[in-house]
């Protein structure tokens, strides 16, 4: 099979290159797409009106490895439409440093790279891959073989269009992972903050500061499921509002 790796965590990842070496081990075909800097939140976002700057490099286990100065969805576009030399079986996005769980999933540029795919690619589905930075090292080598294995299986799978597949390794050793599970998202949102500084000469800046999450556990969902040792498989689409629950919302009459 022909896989396009892509990430928001930038080219010189160890993760993204775990994933191409796990991904050739099996015998694959990888085209590598990836932003040049950290592009972490930057969700669904691609460039419309400036040049997308791409330097051709090396990585192990890939065909042809590209560096992108674009956003994640930059890189899977252009991954698809103009660096794939045949074509793409499955775009795979990932790994991430950080869990992609909750209400946090429409922010992630993990999965808005993997998003952009299952809408634009032929089959209409792709891959995103997360784990804890500090995830044990036995539990990240098994994530990357698994998240490949996952992937050989989505390419055949009956699932609906357009749908994203979103795969997250608990914070655990492999002697500890309970197994795996289909789980819905939970309503987790991190919440953060600003810190502001009053430069010399008058400018102001704004520093994010990740502030303590709260969260009500929610039994069966992605984030209790973690937190007790699972694996967790979401699957993401872009689900029709049933518009019969705003029957009643009281549009204006007037116009102007």
């Amino acid at each position: 099979m022909h896989f396009l790796l892509v990430n928001d965590d930038g080219f010189d990842s160890p993760e993204l290159r775990m994933l191409c070496g796990a991904a050739a081990r099996r015998g694959h075909r990888v085209t590598v797409a990836a932003p040049e800097t950290q592009q972490s939140g930057k969700s669904h976002s691609f460039t419309v009106f400036e040049p997308l700057l791409a330097q051709e490099a090396e990585m192990p286990g890939a065909a042809c490895a590209w560096r992108i100065a674009g956003t994640p969805v930059d890189c899977t576009r252009i991954g698809l439409m103009a660096l794939a030399k045949e074509p793409v079986d499955l775009v795979i996005s990932g790994i991430n440093q950080g869990y992609n769980i909750g209400l946090a999933t429409y922010v992630s540029g993990t999965v808005g790279a993997a998003r952009e795919a299952a809408f634009a690619a032929p089959k209409g589905r792709a891959l995103a891959v997360s784990m804890e930075p500090h995830t044990p090292e036995d539990m990240r080598l098994f994530l990357a073989d698994y998240a490949i294995l996952t992937a050989e299986k989505l390419v055949s799978a009956e699932v609906p269009p357009q749908s994203v597949c979103n795969l997250n390794a608990p914070c655990c050793s492999l002697a500890e992972l309970r197994g795996v599970k289909v789980c819905p998202i939970s309503k987790l949102m991190y919440k953060d903050g600003y810190v502001r500084y009053d430069g010399p000469r008058g400018q102001v800046s704004f520093w994010l500061e990740p502030m303590a999450q709260e969260w009500e556990r929610e039994e069966g969902t992605d984030l209790a499921l973690l937190l007790d040792n699972w694996m967790t498989v979401t699957f993401l689409a872009p689900d029709p509002i049933v518009q019969d629950a705003y029957a009643g919302f009281p549009v204006p009459i007037a116009l102007p």
